[in-house]
């Protein structure tokens, strides 16, 4: 199972991909993506591009490009997944393939990306044109007159 952790980078690379698609940056991005994807592999990487062009042609000529992305971005997600499985070293590669990506958008685009970052067992949320959410047990209060114990437990005080 992929760590949490890499799950999130490959949203990220998966928005990032798509957000660059029928953008002046696309050329670049797509070299590097189907660089990323091919590791060496020419046909993987020939079959990685192929599909990179046909999604960037989808979203250059749909009637509303953000639907089209919106559709596009959890397939190149699961890829990336994939990616990351097979090949966990790429993990550093990639992260810097979506800054340069990000860096490289149209301000128009820049929207589509998105970076949360939750550190020491911290919890981070986001979504990209939508609503996050959260709903979390309330912990209950301990009984009246009750102080914590050593392990922070509520115990009955002595009488």
């Amino acid at each position: 199972m992929l760590a949490e952790s890499l799950v999130a980078l490959a949203g990220a690379g998966g928005t990032a991909l798509v957000g660059a698609m029928a953008t002046d940056a696309w050329q670049g991005v797509r070299t590097g993506a189907a660089r990323l994807f091919g590791r060496g592999e020419a046909g993987r990487q020939g079959a990685i591009e192929a599909r990179l062009e046909h999604d960037a042609e989808l979203v250059a000529w749909a009637p509303e490009p953000g639907r089209v992305r919106r559709g596009l971005a959890p397939g190149w997600q699961v890829e990336l997944e994939a990616l990351l499985t097979e090949h966990p070293e790429l993990a550093e590669e990639l992260r810097e393939f979506v800054e340069r990506t990000v860096a490289a958008l149209p301000r128009a685009e820049q929207h589509w990306t998105l970076n949360v970052t939750a550190r020491d067992h911290g919890r981070a949320y986001g979504a990209l044109g939508g609503n996050v959410v959260v709903h979390e047990a309330a912990q209950p209060d301990p009984p009246r007159g009750a102080a914590p114990d050593r392990r922070g437990e509520a115990a009955e005080e002595p009488r």
